[in-house]
């Protein structure tokens, strides 16, 4: 199968991180990615946390890539939130001008 005739829901996290390359905004396999990516971050921290002794240094990296992650989940949702409302006032507008067309041809 080509990868033009595969459903984006199929698609690989590979895939969707080398399409997003090539197309505006963020999709889900792109997310998933940095999501999985600062999860193994997080985890050697917090194992170099336990080896280093709570080495001060490691626990500020610690909390410094907790803030980051938060900050870009945080901001992921905002854009959502921002495509969801002009979507929402699209609709409201297309509807209007259709009953606007209505009246008109009445």
């Amino acid at each position: 199968m080509s990868a033009t005739t595969t459903p984006a829901a199929s698609r690989g996290i590979l895939q969707d991180v080398v399409s997003s390359i090539f197309e505006p905004g963020t999709n889900s396999g792109l997310v998933k990615a940095m999501s999985y990516s600062f999860y193994a971050l997080f985890v050697t921290l917090v194992g170099m946390i336990f080896l280093t002794g709570g080495n001060i240094h490691v626990c500020a990296l610690f909390g410094l890539s907790v803030g980051l992650f938060l900050s870009i989940k945080w901001f992921l949702v905002q854009i959502a939130e921002v495509e969801e409302q002009r979507k929402r006032e699209k609709a409201a507008e297309d509807a209007k001008e259709a009953a606007a067309g209505k009246g008109k041809t009445e």
